[in-house]
């Protein structure tokens, strides 16, 4: 209804409970001022998101969609620039991130947490060490984060690894 309503009106307003369905179908049907609308709601979703946790993942998860999914990086782009600038985003979101999610990361969706994570590998080498430690099992991603020569790095001088 909203996206009918936009596309008569010429006027949309994107909340965050619409954002995916928006995105999604503006994307499906090529309304590129409307795809323009939803990257910038996204953009001020982004420039207004504290360290807070559920926004972060929200903002991240609609991201990996839209990445995936309607096979457009844009809004991850976005995502990858503010998060990276968040001091400690490591321990605040990529660790916690990892920890709930580990088993079921994708590796792209990994590239970019490593990518948000701005080379502070710490905070991902002990969610890859409570893994190890409790659910064992090499999967894939043990192996990209094994593949990464700063992560290797990162665990040489870590000592505790």
């Amino acid at each position: 209804v909203m996206f009918l309503e936009s596309l008569y009106s010429g006027v949309v307003t994107v909340e965050k409970s619409q954002f995916r369905e928006l995105n999604k179908i503006s994307h499906a049907f090529k309304v590129k001022w409307m795809v323009e609308k939803c990257t910038d709601a996204f953009t001020q979703f982004c420039e207004s998101c504290s360290h807070d946790y559920t926004d972060m993942v929200f903002l991240f998860n609609e991201a990996v969609y839209s990445e995936v999914t309607l096979k457009c990086g844009v809004l991850m782009k976005i995502l990858v620039g503010k998060f990276s600038r968040f001091e400690n985003v490591a321990e605040i979101f990529v660790e916690q991130y990892l920890n709930q999610n580990f088993t079921s990361v994708k590796p792209g969706t990994l590239n970019h947490l490593l990518e948000i994570s701005n080379a502070h590998f710490v905070p991902v080498l002990r969610s890859l060490k409570e893994h190890l430690k409790n659910k064992g099992g090499i999967t894939d991603t043990v192996r990209i984060i094994l593949s990464s020569a700063e992560i290797i790095q990162c665990m040489a001088d870590q000592g505790e690894f």
